[in-house]
């Protein structure tokens, strides 16, 4: 089972679609996914309820191989940390 944390962005409402969207990133081993998210919902929303909407549809988003996502590997994170510190 593949373990991760998650976090999600800034959270904006579109009036057009009605639904709430946002950026979720996963912090895995192999590094860092990024993913959109979206969920329908009225904008008196419960926000609790919309994170979890959020969630739950990033997690979709992130095993569908037809989705954009964003990558950067571990490596990367840790070679950018270390260059920063210099």
């Amino acid at each position: 089972m593949q373990t991760s944390r998650t976090q999600i962005g800034d959270v904006t409402y579109n009036a057009a679609t009605q639904s709430f969207e946002a950026l979720a990133t996963f912090q895995t081993r192999g590094g860092r996914v990024r993913v959109a998210a979206e969920f329908k919902a009225p904008l008196e929303e419960d926000f609790d309820i919309v994170t979890e909407g959020l969630w739950r549809d990033a997690l979709k988003r992130r095993d569908n191989p037809a989705v954009l996502h964003a990558r950067l590997e571990s490596h990367r994170v840790i070679s950018n940390r270390n260059a920063r510190q210099s």
